[in-house]
């Protein structure tokens, strides 16, 4: 091996690449990149080197502990090969944002002054905001069919469901006022109690226990 190739060496051999392949057979999230003035299109994909992601110091990366990547085929990137001049064993320090097809390469939900809205989007549509905007800050989650989880700048939680359904499991607590704009119905097995509704007794019913409203 050239000693330039060892990890001791001040010879930092980094590129700009293009990524073609993101599956990883063996499940390491590793990525295939055209590493280009190392690889021509002389080079298939296939016998490109896998190339491995840096992860954020926030992401474990340990015994399955940590986050994935997400990077695209398509993606641009930069990196750099840790075997130096050998070229066998890159390693993708992050990508290129910049304009593919006349489409920004950034969310469009971000396209805002001074990119105070911070916006992770996936391939099929998912979004998650933090924004930061001066007197409109908001965390919202978004599924890709138009469901909504807004956290708006008063810190009031909104749920928009695309299909009207919201399920919820388990003991629930209401603390303030329920309000309900159509009709509030119950499957519940035993008898439910409103601790705070009375009714009168119903004169003339001959049941002590009956204490529903007269018939008008």
């Amino acid at each position: 091996m050239n000693r330039q190739d060892e990890y001791i060496t001040n010879n930092f051999t980094w590129f700009i690449g293009e990524v073609l392949d993101i599956n990883d057979a063996v499940l390491y999230a590793r990525v295939k990149v055209r590493a280009y003035g190392y690889y021509d299109e002389s080079v298939p994909a296939e016998k490109l080197p896998w190339a491995t992601v840096l992860l954020p110091n926030t992401s474990a990366s340990k015994e399955g502990v940590g986050s994935t990547h997400g990077l695209l085929v398509g993606s641009w990137v930069v990196g750099f090969f840790r075997d130096g001049p050998s070229a066998q064993d890159p390693v993708i320090i992050g990508s290129i944002p910049t304009q593919t097809n006349e489409v920004k390469d950034i969310p469009i939900e971000a396209h805002v002054e001074n990119i105070k809205n911070k916006v992770h989007k996936t391939e099929s549509g998912h979004v998650i905001e933090f924004d930061d905007t001066a007197d409109a800050e908001r965390i919202n989650i978004k599924h890709k069919s138009g469901t909504t989880v807004l956290i708006d700048k008063d810190g009031g939680v909104h749920i928009s469901s695309i299909n009207d359904t919201v399920t919820i499991k388990g003991n629930t607590t209401i603390t303030g006022t329920l309000h309900a704009t159509g009709d509030i119905s119950t499957d519940a097995g035993n008898a439910p109690t409103l601790a705070t509704h009375t009714h009168k007794e119903k004169p003339g019913s001959g049941d002590p226990t009956d204490t529903t409203e007269p018939d008008a």
